[in-house]
């Protein structure tokens, strides 16, 4: 009992502070290949209801391709040949120029770059005058126009280039190093296959890149969601649906607008994919009201549970010796529920957790990385749990509520682990 208490008191002080653990996710390409430009990207996520829609410009406006979730576009090409997605990055101190202009939204803002910009110069003086970090400062974004040029847009840098091979991932330039990028998978795999490629001068280099830098994770095969190969001399874009890099649709720009404004639903226009399917069928409290349900109220249990044990292990017992046996197992369950709220409370937050080999390590890491080992420690601990609740159903010393929330927990405690397992998060047995 001793050693029990004693290792859980140490796990609290550890787990306390809330950890923040970002999963991040894409990567992106451009290149030139005599004088012919492509921008390629893989858009890692989680989220369904990915879509390609095609938007006619108004008057002195361009007309745009995007793809994305909504109506925020995540990507996309205009008229003039000019392409762009955004990558997710880890936020940095940031201080607000008085001088610039402040954006009130981030849609209008990537709307307006792609409606009315034709070339990198045309991107970077737009850009230049607005203070970005507001609604940008957790990502980036990379242009290419169709002479080659690129532009990676951070919330407070703007970087130019005209490399005619370029890679990025979820990474600030201007403040990583090389050696600090090697830590990035898709970087590191796009980079290996350039320096195996340096005389492949055909047209299909950057889809091979492209898919080359892709992701597909062995827990239930999720990772990338979508693909495009923006051809910006041709104005076509070539789109792929959750990894599968054998069954390519092209589009063509102008015979896209010509058709009108008009959304299209990718799961819809692609064959059946059975990854996407099992996607689907994964559910976590992120994508399942029953789940989400669930995990409220056992965190809210919890968290009574832990106020209430806590109160009865500091008041007086029937029996002496009895007693002091009652109230070590209080504070076990005191510490046990405090623990597991924490970690209801990372389940909800991290939803990367629940894709991601076990026991989960985040990129960077933090208290979520050792929060992970809760599910262990729950598991090792319910046969004990379980005995002590027999044993105070038999005894006299625990009152009928004490009693009822004591069976109450253990019954969350095993509902918890069944979901554990189905989750994956004891995948390492």
């Amino acid at each position: 009992m001793k050693t029990v208490l004693q290792s859980l008191a140490l796990l609290v002080v550890f787990l306390l502070p809330v950890g923040l653990s970002d999963c991040l996710g894409c990567s992106m390409c451009k290149v030139t290949i005599k004088g012919h430009t492509y921008l390629g990207n893989n858009e890692d996520s989680w989220r369904s209801g990915s879509r390609i829609w095609f938007e006619n410009g108004k008057p002195g406006k361009l007309g745009c391709v995007y793809v994305g979730y909504n109506e925020m576009p995540q990507g996309g090409m205009n008229e003039a040949g000019l392409a762009f997605d955004g990558l997710t990055t880890l936020p940095k101190p940031i201080r607000n120029d008085p001088q610039k202009k402040e954006i009130n939204n981030p849609k209008d803002f990537v709307k307006e770059i792609m409606q009315t910009c034709k070339t990198i110069a045309d991107v970077k003086r737009f850009a230049i005058q607005y203070n970005r970090q507001k609604f940008f400062n957790n990502g980036e974004y990379l242009f290419a126009d169709n002479t080659g040029n690129y532009l990676v847009m951070e919330a407070d840098t703007l970087i130019t280039g005209n490399d005619d091979k370029y890679l990025i991932a979820n990474f600030c330039p201007s403040v990583t190093s090389e050696k600090q990028k090697q830590s990035f998978a898709r970087y590191n795999r796009g980079n290996y296959f350039l320096q195996n490629h340096i005389d492949d001068t055909s047209a299909n280099f950057c889809f091979a890149l492209t898919d080359t830098m892709h992701e597909c994770r062995q827990h239930i095969g999720d990772g990338t969601m979508y693909s495009f190969v923006a051809d910006l001399t041709k104005r076509d874009l070539t789109l792929y649906f959750y990894h599968d890099f054998q069954h390519p649709i092209t589009f063509s720009l102008k015979s896209e607008l010509a058709k009108g404004d008009h959304v299209l639903q990718m799961p819809g226009i692609f064959p059946t994919n059975t990854e996407y399917q099992k996607f689907l069928s994964y559910k976590i409290p992120q994508n399942n009201a029953t789940m989400l349900s669930f995990v409220l109220m056992g965190s809210g249990l919890f968290a009574f549970s832990a106020l209430f044990f806590i109160i009865s292990f500091f008041q007086k017992n029937k029996g002496e010796s009895q007693g002091d046996i009652d109230k070590k197992i209080k504070l076990v369950l005191s510490i046990v529920s405090l623990v597991l709220v924490y970690y209801a409370f990372v389940l909800l937050k991290h939803e990367e957790i629940f894709y991601f080999p076990a026991p989960y390590s985040g990129f960077v890491f933090s208290m979520v990385d050792i929060a992970a080992y809760i599910p262990f420690l729950l598991l090792a601990s319910i046969i004990p749990l379980l005995t002590w609740n027999v044993k105070a159903l038999k005894g006299a010393s625990w009152g009928v509520f004490a009693k009822s929330l004591f069976v109450l927990n253990n019954i969350f405690y095993l509902t918890f682990i069944s979901l554990f397992f189905y989750w994956g998060l004891y995948s390492v047995f």
